[in-house]
């Protein structure tokens, strides 16, 4: 059957969905959630179906993501036919019943998923099926190889690709764009791609968009920048990197759901993904974590090496605290403004982010054997003590599109702020994790200069009347919200 394509400028935000009237919905034998194909301009999408009282009998209803593939104009012809439900939903079906998926019904799965011919129900039984019914090694390998290959692929010439990645949930916890320019200035090749803040008030790519572009699509581009400067510090999604982990994660947060199959995968895919060769995974472990017991850590790291093995990759995973926050500043400029000043040996730099980025860094230079085992902190020092981190990042931030004059003076803050004091003296002892809260709630991430600076850190002393913190806004309503949550829920203990 043909329709008049009817446009409309409306986001589904996940599965593709077009719009027919009852009578055309009634003619075709369809209901709502039957998927239909929809064909224009040799090109097709498989959709699924809504019904419109706004639509005459003629008419196809085309929302945004369904127009992003076919491309149509108002009033051009497209046709129309229902089609069958999608194999991969079998095989959904049969991991919900415990049994072991094979590598094709894996990769029929992905494959859907990216197509969009799943819908977010479908999806999330998948993800449900994973909860229930852990995914053997060799269904985890599977799975990473789909989801990596279902995306851009990033291959080198040079034989040693480093990478890193931090599980997450400690605020403020930005090494990745201080231990990329030391290990690119010690010549050696670090493609990173990071993505940007889903609960928290920053993401690596959020924080680094303070200083530059992240957004770079084209692959060719961006192996030229780094086949000249070893490094880059990207957001993923713009490179379609892995394109089905971000569906997955979307509908994960609603579920607070994280089985580990996807946990893995998502990590590793990205990771295969860009080719890397050598994989230093950091686990912080304790109340700020996602990894709260010494038996999850133990686990995690058992499968992630299992994996880099299948891989074909080296892959170290080490334990690293998470009590409170790291660094001084929680939201995208406040933690750019860490970054610069760790680079540029301001003595404002947060020494807690310094020291675990030089030991990060280190352990990736002595993987590498660029460093000798048990010199690699001295390594990591001497490059950033010497300035070329600080260079490297110069040449990272122009290469990406930005201006590498840039300092930590030209960050700016958000415009309002309020200071938190002291109502006694004591010891900072406990940090609750109501700072994230606070911080979006003064419009981080959305607003690169939001968020909360801390001015006292776990374990130091203060005075009455001291600041211990300070929130700032773009918006003073934002801040208001932000101020009487945090009287509410003060983040912060002194004992």
């Amino acid at each position: 059957m043909k329709l008049k394509a009817v446009i409309r400028d409306i986001y589904s935000g996940g599965p593709l969905i077009i719009s027919l009237s009852t009578a055309t919905a009634h003619k075709l034998d369809l209901f709502p959630g039957d998927r239909v194909k929809v064909s224009a301009h040799g090109k097709y999408v498989i959709a699924v179906s809504d019904i419109s009282e706004e639509l005459r009998k003629d008419e196809i209803g085309i929302l945004a993501e369904v127009n992003k593939c076919l491309n149509l104009n108002d009033g051009e012809l497209v046709s129309i036919e229902p089609t069958e439900t999608p194999q991969s939903l079998t095989y959904i079906r049969k991991k919900l019943d415990n049994k072991k998926l094979t590598k094709d019904e894996i990769f029929s799965i992905v494959d859907d998923i990216v197509d969009n011919v799943l819908t977010e129900a479908e999806v999330a039984y998948l993800i449900s099926a994973a909860y229930i019914n852990e995914f053997s090694m060799e269904e985890t390998e599977s799975l990473v190889r789909a989801m990596a290959l279902s995306g851009e692929i990033l291959r080198w010439k040079d034989k040693r690709i480093l990478d890193i990645h931090c599980i997450g949930g400690v605020p403020g916890n930005r090494t990745t764009p201080i231990v990329v320019p030391i290990i690119a200035a010690a010549g050696v090749i670090i493609p990173k791609t990071s993505s940007r803040a889903i609960t928290s008030p920053s993401g690596t790519a959020d924080t680094m968009e303070v200083l530059t572009n992240v957004e770079i699509k084209d692959s060719e581009q961006v192996k030229r920048v780094v086949n000249r400067i070893s490094a880059c510090l990207l957001w993923g999604g713009a490179l379609n990197i892995a394109p089905a982990d971000d569906k997955i994660i979307r509908i994960e947060k609603p579920l607070s759901l994280d089985p580990t199959a996807m946990l893995l995968s998502s990590i590793m895919a990205k990771k295969y993904a860009v080719g890397s060769t050598h994989v230093l995974i950091d686990i912080p472990l304790g109340y700020y974590a996602k990894v709260e017991s010494e038996a999850r850590y133990k686990e995690l790291k058992t499968k992630f090496e299992d994996l880099g093995r299948r891989l074909h990759m080296t892959v170290k995973v080490i334990k690293t605290d998470a009590k409170g926050p790291i660094g001084k500043g929680i939201g995208p400029a406040l933690e750019a403004r860490d970054v610069m000043w760790i680079l540029e040996a301001d003595e404002r730099g947060p020494e807690d982010l310094k020291d675990k980025s030089l030991m990060l860094a280190g352990t990736l230079l002595e993987m590498a054997q660029v460093a000798e085992k048990g010199k690699g902190i001295k390594t990591a020092k001497e490059i950033l003590h010497s300035g070329k981190a600080l260079r490297k990042m110069k040449q990272i931030i122009e290469a990406q599109g930005g201006d590498s004059s840039i300092t930590s003076k030209d960050i700016e803050v958000g415009e309002f702020s309020y200071d938190f004091r002291a109502e006694k003296s004591g010891k900072v002892t406990y940090f609750r994790n109501h700072g994230l809260s606070i911080s979006r709630l003064a419009g981080a991430p959305k607003d690169k200069k939001a968020g909360i600076y801390l001015h006292k850190k776990l374990g130091e002393h203060v005075e009455e009347g001291e600041i211990l913190f300070t929130v700032y806004s773009e918006s003073k309503r934002k801040l208001d919200e932000a101020v009487e949550y945090a009287i509410d829920n003060f983040p912060i203990i002194i004992k």
